[in-house]
C-alpha cells in the first residue's frame, strides 16, 4: 500500500469510533477484532489510529542493555509509515513497556502511538507529550534486570489484548478501548462502518422527532 493511501485511510478512519469498527467487523462475519477491556487509554481522551509495528519483550535478569536505542531504532527502520507501535510482554506484569524517554523518541519519529499488553510508567511526562498509549496498566519499575526486546521478533505477529496482531494491521485506540482490523479487510471494514454510523446518525433523528422505535425498526433495522 502506498503512502498516500495509507495516510488517507487514517484520515478517515479518524473519523470514526472504535464501537462502529468493530461492530463492522462483526457484521462482516470477519474474526472479532476488539482487544480485552484491560487494555485502556492511559490519559483522557487519547486517540490513535496507526499500522503495526510489532515487538516483543522477553524475560531477563541481564543488567540493561546499553544499546536499547539502538534497538528502537533498528525496531524503527523495520516498521510501516504511519505506524503503532504494539509491545507484546510475554505476559509479564514486572516493567514498564513504554516510558517518557521512549515515548519521546518515538513521537519525534513520528509514531502514531503505543499499545503495550502490560504496564508503562512515567504518566504525567506522557500526558505532558500527549503520546497517545494503550496498556493493560500503570507501573513504576523500569525494564533494567527485568526484560529485554527480543530482537528475533521484531515486525513478527505478536499476542496483544487476546488478539494477534500482525505487523501492518491497522489499529484503532478510543475511549472506548482499542480494535485491530486485518491488513485484508481495512478497506471493507472502512465502509462497512460508515454505513453503521449513518444507521445510527438516521435513527437518533428518528427518535428526536418522536416516532415509535418499533416502527422505525420495520423501516430500518438497528445497527
Amino acid at each position: 500500500m502506498d503512502k498516500k493511501r495509507m495516510k488517507q485511510l487514517i484520515k478517515e478512519y479518524s473519523t470514526l469510533y472504535t464501537c462502529a469498527v468493530s461492530d463492522a467487523i462483526d457484521e462482516l462475519g470477519l474474526e472479532p477484532g476488539f482487544l480485552d477491556a484491560e487494555i485502556r487509554p492511559i490519559w483522557p481522551g487519547a486517540r490513535m489510529v496507526g499500522f503495526a509495528g510489532t515487538l516483543k519483550m522477553i524475560p531477563s535478569e541481564a543488567p540493561l542493555d546499553r544499546n536499547i536505542i539502538a534497538r528502537i531504532v533498528k525496531f524503527i527502520e523495520q516498521i510501516p509509515k504511519y505506524s503503532i507501535a504494539c509491545i507484546d510482554m510475554s505476559g509479564q506484569m514486572i516493567a514498564a513497556g513504554l516510558g517518557q524517554s521512549t515515548s519521546r523518541i518515538l513521537l519525534g519519529l513520528g509514531i502514531q502511538g503505543g499499545l503495550v499488553d502490560g504496564p508503562i510508567r512515567d504518566i504525567a511526562q506522557v500526558m505532558a507529550l500527549k503520546f497517545p498509549i494503550f496498556a493493560r496498566g500503570i507501573i513504576c519499575s523500569s525494564i533494567r534486570g527485568r526484560m529485554v526486546v527480543d530482537l528475533d521478533a521484531i515486525m513478527k505477529p505478536i499476542q496483544c489484548g487476546g488478539r494477534t496482531i500482525n505487523p501492518g494491521d491497522l489499529i484503532f485506540g478510543d475511549i472506548n478501548g482499542v480494535v485491530v482490523v486485518r491488513k485484508n479487510h481495512i478497506e471493507e471494514v472502512l465502509e462497512k462502518a460508515k454505513e453503521i454510523i449513518s444507521a445510527d446518525k438516521w435513527w437518533f433523528e428518528q427518535l428526536e422527532k418522536g416516532r415509535d422505535p418499533a416502527d422505525i425498526e420495520k423501516e430500518r433495522p438497528l445497527p
